[in-house]
C-alpha cells in the first residue's frame, strides 16, 4: 500500500460521513423544510435518505408550507448569524417518528399554524430551530 492510500481512505471516510441532512446552508434548508404542498405524506417523505441521520430515521422534521422567497424574507434584514422569529405565522406540518428504528420508519403528522424560529447566516435561512418564538 502506498503512502497516499491512507490519506485517500481517510478522505473517503470523511466525505461519506458528510450528508445533506447535517448541512446548514440555504439549499439544504429548502430541501428539508420548504414545500408548496399542504398534504405531506410523512411516511413516504421521511423515509428518504435525506432524513436519515447516522443510518437512523430522523425523530422530527417540520415542513413549512410556503414559497422559498417568503421564508427567505425572514432573514433579509438580519446581519450576522443569529436565530430569528418570523413576524408572521406559517402553515406547518410536523412529521414525528412513531418508534425508534432503522428505515423504513413509521411516522405521524401534526399540522399547525405558528411562527417559526430559524437560524439566519448571511441573510439566508440555514437551520430550522423550532416552532414558536426563539
Amino acid at each position: 500500500m502506498s503512502s497516499v492510500s491512507p490519506f485517500i481512505l481517510t478522505l473517503g471516510i470523511v466525505l461519506s460521513l458528510s450528508h445533506l441532512s447535517a448541512c446548514q446552508n440555504w439549499p439544504a434548508f429548502q430541501a428539508k423544510h420548504i414545500t408548496g404542498s399542504s398534504n405531506i405524506d410523512c411516511i413516504t417523505v421521511m423515509n428518504q435518505p435525506l432524513f436519515h441521520v447516522r443510518g437512523r430515521c430522523k425523530s422530527l422534521n417540520t415542513f413549512i408550507h410556503s414559497s422559498a422567497p417568503s421564508v427567505q424574507a425572514i432573514c433579509s434584514s438580519v446581519t450576522g448569524n443569529r436565530d430569528v422569529t418570523s413576524s408572521t405565522s406559517f402553515r406547518l406540518t410536523n412529521c414525528f417518528r412513531a418508534s425508534d428504528m432503522k428505515p423504513p420508519c413509521p411516522y405521524n403528522r401534526r399540522p399547525e399554524t405558528n411562527v417559526i424560529c430559524i437560524r439566519c447566516e448571511n441573510r439566508l435561512p440555514v437551520h430550522f430551530v423550532k416552532v414558536g418564538r426563539c
